[in-house]
């Protein structure tokens, strides 16, 4: 299921992350019901919460090791305001 060409696109063996974003390179969430890695509802994987947790653990691994910044400017974050405080640039 998971490298399936007629449900991930002919570039399934492919690290695509990008596949994910919308054509403005906003990410776009799909149903978890549309691929059926994890399945949902009562008959989900055992293992979902271990893979989210390592997940989980390798970005912070990640974040751990490296200094990330924004892009331009000085530095400062531009906040909007909003139900939620989000941040007005993107990262790169």
């Amino acid at each position: 299921m998971a490298r399936m060409a007629d449900v991930w696109g002919q570039d399934c063996e492919e690290f695509r992350p990008e596949r994910w974003l919308d054509g403005g390179g906003v990410f776009r969430p799909e149903s978890p019901f549309k691929y059926p890695i994890f399945h949902a509802g009562p008959r989900t994987c055992l293992g979902r919460e271990m893979a989210y947790v390592q997940m989980k653990s390798i970005v912070a691994c990640v974040f751990q090791r490296f200094t990330l910044g924004f892009v331009g400017g000085d530095g400062t974050p531009a906040l909007v305001r909003a139900v939620t405080l989000r941040v007005a640039c993107r990262c790169r």
